[in-house]
């Protein structure tokens, strides 16, 4: 699969960050999944190598405008484009007033049919190649996180193993590698598993929205992949007039760390944190906990798994 970060910044777009926005290409996929949609995330996506018509799911953790403003442009983009599959739409309660709500009031008629849904948590979506799963987060309005979990990967290809059973090369390898039982030219019919390994488990990855408590993931244990809100470092957290319920950096660390974490991508970056000096702040603060690979997301960062 491949992850790219279309918006970084918590709460305000800077001139090099942009609101949350996540885009997610699913393995041997044209479509691509959308996670939040932050004002202007239309422009992030004409500025990456992602098509709005090939857009096929949005996922939206919760209402705040920094992460679903952009929803309607979006929209609208798409519909310019002409666009005919129909687009599934997930989020919190609310949504599907507010989306209809600015869709009458701005007139707004579209090419393509909206299917939306509002989840409660806990819900477990179920699509070709992978599934979602819903999980409630701790933040000052309702919402959700999503994990990500692949579908099991066909066991490896034992290209000895076909040579000694007299398999020939070819057209017959890609047949048994995608699973199928095929027959060969002397009649002997070979099943996938006499040639495959054993299955291997998918990848999963966690994408949190907003939250202050990251270990509500723990039930997920050691993924392939967390991404979630870093804010700020304990220390400014610690010092701020008003207490946000938004991780900080020491959490986060400390979660992955526990969670048994395999690599993590920090995001929902304060604008406080507006040059490299204080990025290695908050990046020295999570180490500090957490010793797996660590990144702090900046727009247009993609990421392979």
């Amino acid at each position: 699969m491949e992850l790219t970060f279309l918006g970084t910044s918590a709460g305000i777009p800077t001139r090099d960050r942009n609101v949350s926005a996540l885009a997610l290409r699913p393995r041997q996929s044209a479509g691509w999944l959308l996670f939040d949609c932050g004002e202007a995330t239309q422009h992030q996506v004409m500025r990456s190598s992602l098509s709005l018509y090939r857009l096929e799911k949005i996922f939206i953790t919760h209402l705040h405008g920094d992460h679903v403003y952009g929803l309607f442009g979006l929209l609208a983009s798409r519909g310019m484009l002409m666009a005919e599959a129909p687009l599934e739409i997930y989020g919190p309660a609310g949504l599907s007033t507010l989306l209809e709500k600015v869709m009458d009031a701005s007139q707004l008629h579209l090419p393509f049919e909206i299917e939306l849904h509002e989840v409660s948590g806990g819900e477990r979506l179920t699509f070709p190649g992978y599934r979602i799963e819903t999980v409630p987060l701790s933040h000052s309005i309702e919402c959700y996180g999503y994990v990500y979990i692949e579908d099991p990967l066909p066991g490896r290809f034992d290209p000895e193993r076909a040579r000694a059973l007299g398999i020939p090369e070819g057209p017959l390898y890609g047949r048994l590698q995608r699973g199928e039982t095929v027959t060969l030219p002397d009649g002997r019919r070979v099943e996938s598993s006499d040639i495959l390994g054993p299955p291997r488990p998918g990848k999963r990855v966690v994408i949190g929205g907003d939250n202050d408590r990251p270990e509500l993931f723990a039930p997920y244990g050691a993924v392939d992949l967390m991404i979630h809100e870093a804010t700020y470092t304990q220390r400014d957290f610690d010092h701020l007039p008003r207490k946000f319920k938004h991780s900080t950096a020491r959490q986060l660390g400390i979660a992955a760390r526990d969670m048994g974490v395999r690599s993590l991508i920090a995001t929902h970056i304060s604008p406080r944190y507006d040059s490299e000096e204080r990025l290695r702040e908050l990046l020295d603060e999570l180490h500090a906990h957490y010793h797996g690979p660590v990144t702090i997301a900046h727009d247009f960062l993609t990421v392979t798994l």
